[in-house]
C-alpha cells in the first residue's frame, strides 16, 4: 500500500474541502439557508453569500457527489501550494456567483460542482504524476461535458431527483472556463518566453 501512495501520491488540501463540504452538510439546512446564494439578501448587503454558497449543498447526496470531486482532484495531486488553489476557489466563486446574480432565471442557488469544473480542469493540467497524453483527456472529457451541458440534448431529470433541486450548468460552464482561461494565460505565457 505504502509503494502505492508513492507512486501515486495525493493531495491533502481537496480531502479538507470535502471535509468540511461534509461537517456543512451535518450541520443542516439553518446553516444552508444562511450561506446559500440569495439573490435578495445579497442585495440587502449579505455579500458574503457570494462566496460561502460554494461551500454548502442542497443535502446529503449532492454534499457527497461534490465531496468526490474534491476526492479526484487529491487523486490528481496537482502541483502548487493550497493557498494558490484557495485563491483559485475564491476567484471562481466570485465569477459565477456575479453571472448566477445577473441570471434572472435563478433566485438561489448552492454547491460546489461550478468551481469544481474549473478545479478539476486545472488539476489534470498541474497534476504531479498523470501522464501528458491522461491530461489531455481528462480536460477534453470536462470541456465535452460542459458543451453538452449546454445543448438541448442535455437533461437533468435524474441528477436533479438525486440531489434534490436543478443543476445549475451555467455555474459548471464558468467554473470550468475560469480553469480553462489559467491554462491559456500559462501557455500563451509559455509560448512567448520561448521566442
Amino acid at each position: 500500500m505504502a509503494s502505492f501512495f508513492q507512486r501515486y501520491p495525493i493531495s491533502f488540501w481537496p480531502l479538507l474541502c470535502a471535509a468540511f463540504v461534509l461537517i456543512l452538510a451535518a450541520l443542516g439546512p439553518d446553516v444552508r439557508n444562511a450561506l446559500k446564494l440569495d439573490l435578495q439578501l445579497t442585495d440587502q448587503g449579505q455579500w458574503w453569500r457570494i462566496f460561502s454558497a460554494h461551500w454548502v449543498h442542497l443535502g446529503w447526496p449532492h454534499s457527497l457527489l461534490n465531496a468526490g470531486g474534491f476526492a479526484l482532484v487529491a487523486w490528481m495531486h496537482p502541483r502548487g501550494h493550497w493557498l494558490m488553489w484557495l485563491g483559485f476557489y475564491c476567484v471562481a466563486s466570485v465569477c459565477i456567483s456575479s453571472f448566477l446574480l445577473f441570471d434572472s432565471t435563478i433566485s438561489s442557488y448552492v454547491g460546489a460542482s461550478g468551481v469544481l469544473h474549473g478545479l478539476l480542469i486545472l488539476a489534470a493540467f498541474y497534476s504531479y504524476w498523470l501522464e501528458p497524453w491522461r491530461k489531455a483527456l481528462m480536460i477534453l472529457a470536462i470541456l465535452a461535458k460542459l458543451v453538452w451541458e449546454q445543448t438541448t440534448w442535455y437533461s437533468d431529470k435524474g441528477v436533479s431527483a438525486m440531489i434534490g433541486g436543478n443543476v445549475a450548468v451555467d455555474a459548471h460552464f464558468i467554473g470550468g472556463l475560469c480553469g480553462l482561461l489559467i491554462i491559456l494565460s500559462v501557455l500563451i505565457n509559455y509560448r512567448g518566453k520561448l521566442k
